[in-house]
């Protein structure tokens, strides 16, 4: 968190709220910027290659009592709900950084 002050020296200055490890404020939103984006991007790895395993696990054990028909249906109910939970994901994220675009 960047706090914007007056100082009589140096004019509007910015100062970081984690001044225990030495970064400035353009440092701290940087390092904060990527690492809540790196989360996001292992997430959504995680939860494509959770979703096809599921999705092959469910073709080759429990696909055999349902037609065609459902197969689909149940695949692509699937990957609407994958798509949602990502999507819930990446507008948290976009949502965050709203406010910083001057």
């Amino acid at each position: 968190m960047c706090v914007t002050f007056l100082s009589r020296d140096r004019g509007l200055s910015s100062m970081s709220a984690n001044t225990s490890f030495g970064m400035s404020c353009e440092e701290s939103y940087t390092s904060h910027f990527f690492g809540s984006i790196r989360r996001r991007i292992l997430f959504s790895i995680a939860a494509i290659v959770g979703w096809l395993s599921l999705v092959l696990l469910y073709f080759a054990f429990w696909a055999t009592g349902f037609t065609l028909f459902q197969d689909i249906v149940i695949v692509i109910v699937s990957l609407l709900l994958l798509g949602g939970i990502l999507l819930s994901a990446w507008v948290s994220f976009g949502l965050k950084f709203t406010g910083r675009w001057d």
